[in-house]
């Protein structure tokens, strides 16, 4: 089953700037959708109840730490077009966000209260603190550090998806949002942003791609550790 997600993603059609990059964080991704992982529990329906609903009120709390790291490359942005683009990809996630306070009203989870009564979960925490370093660097060096987790979800709700979702039960609401066109997309538009030739990429570009595709590894492997 791994290795037919890893394949699909490997014929997503990436461009070879961004197949470049993944190829050098395709280690991090095989441990993302290991057999046992959090993913693989969700695609089986076997994850405890109790661990998807903190994970639910967590991701809305880094996708709102997301959303400022898109809002600073707002800012160094160089051309109108890019303003377009990372004006789209703004509002993108303040659709996941709309679509993260249904999920969390359907499972019984107020956000905001766990979010004020606990205290970050360290691999989300540690994450944000990742995005928040990308502010001082270049633009590249940004987008480099979010793009994994744009394909990373783009992936893995395709990816799941193409296997079949029959035995998801609840979790399959997940994998459908991820799997959507409109997913991918954002996730393209953003790749779109990378340098054109795979010599021009940097040592900071491909460090914060690898590194962000690290995090995502240790965020997921958190919930189930």
């Amino acid at each position: 089953m791994r290795d037919a997600v890893l394949d699909d993603f490997d014929a997503a059609h990436l461009s070879p700037v961004a197949a470049a990059l993944f190829s050098r964080a395709r280690a991090s991704f095989a441990d993302i959708i290991a057999p046992g992982g959090f993913v693989d529990k969700m695609h089986k329906g076997a994850l405890d109840r109790g661990v998807y609903a903190q994970y639910l009120a967590i991701d809305r709390y880094f996708l709102f730490h997301f959303n400022r790291a898109y809002a600073m490359a707002l800012i160094k942005a160089r051309t109108v077009d890019e303003q377009r683009v990372f004006h789209a990809l703004i509002g993108g996630v303040l659709d996941e966000m709309r679509l993260h306070v249904s999920a969390c009203a359907r499972w019984g989870v107020d956000a905001d209260y766990y979010m004020a009564s606990h205290p970050p979960e360290p691999a989300a925490e540690k994450y944000v603190k990742f995005l928040e370093s990308l502010h001082e660097g270049s633009m590249e060096g940004l987008i480099a550090g979010m793009v994994p987790c744009m394909r990373l979800y783009s992936a893995l709700g395709s990816g799941f998806a193409k296997i079949g979702l029959d035995a998801c039960g609840p979790y399959r609401e997940w994998f459908d949002a991820y799997a959507s066109t409109e997913m991918n997309a954002l996730a393209t538009q953003l790749e779109s942003l990378l340098p054109v030739d795979v010599e021009d990429l940097t040592t900071e570009i491909i460090d914060n791609y690898k590194r962000a595709m690290e995090l995502e590894r240790d965020f997921f492997e958190a919930w189930v550790s």
